[in-house]
């Protein structure tokens, strides 16, 4: 039994349910809102499950065609499952530190289990393609910085935090368990584990580094499109049985062409979409196949689930629904690499390039 063939049967129709709703919190809970203990347990089970199968085992080369292919398949399943977790960060993290001869450091990740969380943002409104500035000691062995919507950033064992100084892209790997990083949850309106995280004079294990951040970004573009469509799809099969269990004058509602071809026509993109990431891992995944893939696939995702939520009536916008998962995580997830209005710009600029 294959890998993947193995999480299919972890995340399955009677266990989907339970992770879409994993470690949530209602909104406005703030800061000191701390997750249900059974979904802490839940959480705990499903990571040691993943690293069990050797789901960060297979990590040492990401960017390599078969691995980056069975990747996807893995994104395409937790998307299906709106999982949230560090694994994608921690992928990403595996994949720059191995490109950047940090082997001892990528190793912690591959044969030790220690996960990891990125964080290059000091605003919401900074763009992923470019790290925020921070502040590096001489020697670059300690960062000050503000990093905020980092991911699950109280559970990880490392921040990998990427800064910008001097026109240069670089990183260093941050224990979070020291007394220079101070982390704060923040609001969000998925309701998810995003957090502000302070760090001062934190000390960065094995010191700065450069990074060949571009094709980094865009292997993580592409897995993360990955997860995407496997959220648009699993949003339309929600709503396609949806349909089917529900009448209008005599007949299911998926009997409506109408509807149908609705539906049919966001299943034909999200297939479309993937098929260009596939071909990405096959390939190679450049700077533009990154940011095109990171486009179309928050594109098809939003509107997905904007038609869950639609077709589902008001039923769609109750908390008993999933639609409405889809559709916070989707307002979330969608833009995680860069809004439409900023991957169009690369992309154009890409294009005038050439």
């Amino acid at each position: 039994m294959t890998m993947t063939a193995d999480l299919t049967a972890l995340f399955d129709d009677e266990t989907t349910p339970l992770l879409r709703r994993l470690g949530q919190r209602a909104r406005g809970a703030g800061a000191d809102a701390a997750p249900d203990p059974v979904d802490t347990e839940t959480r705990q089970q499903v990571w040691s499950a993943l690293t069990g199968l050797g789901a960060l085992s297979g990590l040492r080369a990401p960017a390599e065609p078969e691995t980056f292919a069975r990747l996807l398949d893995v994104a395409d399943l937790m998307g299906a499952a709106l999982y949230q977790s560090p694994f994608p960060d921690t992928v990403t993290a595996a994949d720059l530190l191995g490109v950047s001869g940090k082997t001892v450091l990528r190793d912690g990740i591959t044969e030790h289990g220690r996960t990891v969380a990125l964080a290059p943002r000091a605003h919401g409104t900074d763009h992923p393609a470019s790290p925020a500035p921070w502040q590096v000691s001489p020697d670059g062995t300690t960062v000050t910085a503000v990093r905020k919507f980092v991911g699950f950033a109280a559970e990880v064992d490392d921040l990998l935090v990427l800064g910008t100084a001097n026109g240069r892209v670089l990183a260093g790997l941050v224990a979070v368990d020291q007394p220079g990083v101070r982390a704060r949850r923040q609001d969000d309106v998925a309701a998810g584990d995003l957090y502000a995280v302070t760090l001062e004079s934190a000390v960065v294990t094995d010191g700065v580094f450069d990074v060949d951040y571009p094709g980094v970004l865009a292997r993580a573009r592409v897995r993360h499109g990955a997860y995407l469509i496997g959220a648009a799809r699993a949003a339309v099969r929600l709503t396609g049985a949806y349909l089917r269990s529900r009448n209008a004058f005599g007949a299911p509602l998926a009997k409506s062409t109408v509807l149908a071809h609705r539906l049919a026509g966001l299943a034909a993109e999200a297939e479309a979409v993937r098929a260009l990431a596939d071909t990405a891992a096959e390939q190679g995944a450049d700077a533009r196949a990154g940011a095109r893939i990171a486009l179309l696939a928050g594109e098809v995702v939003r509107r997905s689930a904007e038609e869950a939520v639609h077709l589902h009536g008001a039923f769609g916008m109750t908390d008993r629904c999933d639609a409405q998962l889809f559709y916070r995580r989707a307002l979330v997830d969608g833009q995680w690499y860069g809004t439409a209005t900023a991957l169009r710009a690369e992309l154009a600029a890409a294009l005038a390039r050439r």
